[in-house]
């Protein structure tokens, strides 16, 4: 497994403050330092990898990427993420709103820090996040349970884990990555290709664990996304579970205005399966409500 910020000086970082605690994060940005900012977060068991093509929009925007703690080459430390995403736009942007799109997971977090922190978001692009409630979540049921029945076994393990068994560990989690065991794909015997250093296989045990209360989703985290008071733009993929007629149904309203992109002929991984689809459209919110 390739070594995390702490391990390796020679990687580029950031010390985050957050929850208490000095993190480093690596990073990567692309741009000038002077146009608008624009923070993207990649989804889980994954890093920044797959998402560096999204430096296309550098000539618009000062681009940032960095890989959230516990995942890929940044320290491994689980804490709590909007408060990640607020230490970044105070790093980048201190006094400007910023753009902001996560995917999977970290669109979960990016709508709740848009609920938390309105203001501080000029545009805000969620690609396939997961149910922001319960209920929403039980209507995908066990397509989302990220691991085989193993998983949640793995996850009681969690606490007697060193900084050594996370490295297996995550090299453990690869195998997820070329196998159908989630049903995010159009066609489970021909899965593209999903570039990453290393996963973050602790952090995506913790994310999901956190939703469970007795083995059972028991949470909701809408409240405050009607705050919001410019357009999102949510994707949502045609062979997903949580695509766009999922998105429709249950994000959608929850927001004062947003907009549907539907990306069709894909699944989650829409990065390395429909990305020019994924680059036009963003291209056009993003003209549209240029900050």
């Amino acid at each position: 497994m390739p070594a995390t910020v702490k391990e390796n000086a020679n990687l580029p970082s950031v010390s985050l403050h957050v929850a208490g605690h000095d993190r480093l994060v690596h990073v990567k940005t692309f741009g000038d330092p002077e146009d608008p900012v624009f923070l993207i977060m990649h989804g889980s068991a994954s890093d920044m990898r797959a998402y560096l093509p999204l430096k296309v929009f550098s000539d618009q925007y000062f681009v940032v990427f960095w890989d959230i703690r516990g995942n890929g080459l940044s320290e491994r430390c689980i804490e709590e993420m909007v408060h990640e995403i607020e230490a970044m736009k105070d790093l980048y942007s201190p006094h400007e709103p910023i753009t902001l799109m996560g995917h999977s997971w970290s669109a979960f977090f990016a709508a709740r820090y848009l609920a938390e922190y309105p203001e501080h978001v000029a545009q805000a692009i969620l690609v396939e996040p997961n149910g922001l409630k319960d209920d929403f979540m039980k209507e995908v049921g066990m397509s989302l349970n990220l691991f085989t029945e193993g998983y949640m076994d793995m996850m009681y393990t969690t606490k007697y884990l060193t900084a050594k068994d996370q490295e297996t560990l995550d090299f453990q989690a690869l195998a997820m990555l070329t196998s159908g065991v989630r049903d995010f794909y159009c066609d489970e015997n021909n899965i593209t290709e999903w570039p990453v250093w290393r996963v973050g296989a602790l952090a995506l045990m913790v994310w999901e664990n956190s939703l469970l209360t007795h083995g059972k989703y028991d949470f909701d985290y809408t409240a405050g996304l009607d705050q919001y008071p410019n357009e999102v733009l949510i994707v949502g993929t045609s062979c997903s579970p949580i695509g766009y007629h999922f998105q429709e149904t249950y994000h959608q309203p929850l927001f004062k205005d947003a907009e549907v992109l539907r990306i069709e002929n894909s699944g989650h991984r829409i990065l390395t399966e429909q990305f020019q689809a994924l680059v036009n459209g963003l291209q056009w919110y993003l003209s549209a409500y240029q900050p």
